[in-house]
């Protein structure tokens, strides 16, 4: 088969491994060096049978309709948002993706410790020791037991947050496009965005990205929050307008934030964000384990491997698409 391998700096070396076993294994692969060099080629998806990347950028219906060989597209990570998913759909593209346990296991233990970090001050308690001053008269720390947890966005991730809140003692709320499986969870109810924006103490974001959360936690938004409420992003940058925000935590609207993600990757260096003393900057790695990459590999692999079987991929993002993907690419099991 003919395989497109787009670049990624932090899968490179992955890619790089795959590529040379499948091509060991006959297959023709096509490497692009970065999503920009695949986006200059005109129809780069011309005669590809699978396109092996991390999707997070744009892969359009015009790019997808003109692919008339594409059965596939396996991303290397959990993030799809590039992908017109009902283009991919309509064209009987099947999107697998590596939604494991370990990464969101990884992204949910991060975002708690964001949260306590940001609850607790803990970068403003450590450019205490930097400036070589001691505690101050006045502590900003604030426990998380007794506080409003209002997460935006229930999925994987999201669950697994809640799971790991039970003990905490926290009083946890969600918003979410419609009602989310809640089976196994503490309780935790369901209210309207602008409510959560209003009662949380804390408030964390975990959707996907798309067409209708871009932009969703606006300076309107952000204007409802508490003054001592905490903001922690460890989902798609582009989900919070961060101009908005730094006003937010620099005028004092806000207390705090942690980010772990950004609208622009890597962070400018003349983004409003940095510089702020009240806010918490990770370079989008900050659930990224040792334990989760591998289970990347694994997942990445297997997800290939099915499909070069005949075999949907074991994490399909679009699971409609699977009754026309079968009777058109399906092989029965061996």
């Amino acid at each position: 088969m003919d395989i497109a391998v787009v670049g990624w700096h932090s899968h490179n070396e992955m890619f790089d491994e795959i590529g040379a076993d499948l091509s060991k294994a006959g297959h023709h692969i096509r490497r692009y060096a970065h999503r920009e060099a695949f986006a200059a080629t005109p129809d780069p998806l011309s005669g590809v049978d699978i396109l092996l990347c991390v999707a997070v950028f744009p892969i359009t219906r015009a790019m997808l309709t003109a692919a008339s060989r594409l059965r596939a597209i396996v991303s290397a990570v959990t993030g799809v948002e590039g992908v017109d998913m009902a283009a991919a759909t309509d064209c009987g593209v099947v999107v697998g993706n590596a939604q494991t346990e370990e990464n969101v296991v990884g992204m949910a233990e991060a975002t708690v410790l964001m949260m306590l970090a940001a609850l607790y001050d803990l970068e403003g308690a450590q450019e205490r020791v930097r400036q070589k001053l001691w505690r101050p008269p006045q502590l900003k720390a604030g426990q998380l037991r007794g506080k409003t947890v209002g997460l935006v966005g229930l999925g994987k991730i999201g669950r697994e947050t809640v799971r790991l809140l039970a003990p905490w003692g926290a009083t946890l709320q969600y918003s979410a496009r419609r009602d989310a499986d809640l089976t196994g969870l503490p309780p935790i109810a369901r209210v309207d965005l602008d409510t959560l924006m209003r009662t949380s103490d804390v408030v964390v974001i975990l959707a996907s990205l798309n067409s209708e959360t871009r932009g969703m936690i606006s300076a309107e938004r952000l204007r409802l929050m508490k003054k001592t409420a905490v903001l922690v992003n460890t989902a798609r940058g582009a989900i919070v307008d961060e101009a908005a925000l730094a006003v937010a935590l620099r005028s004092g609207a806000i207390a705090r934030a942690a980010l772990d993600c950004f609208a622009v990757e890597p962070l400018p260096e003349t983004s409003p964000l940095r510089g702020l003393p009240n806010v918490i900057l990770t370079p989008h790695m900050i659930g990224h384990t040792v334990e989760a990459h591998h289970s990347l590999e694994v997942a990445t692999r297997d997800n290939l491997d099915r499909v070069l079987a005949g075999q949907p991929p074991r994490y399909v993002v679009n699971p409609a698409v699977l009754p026309a993907w079968t009777a058109k690419w399906g092989r029965p099991s061996m």
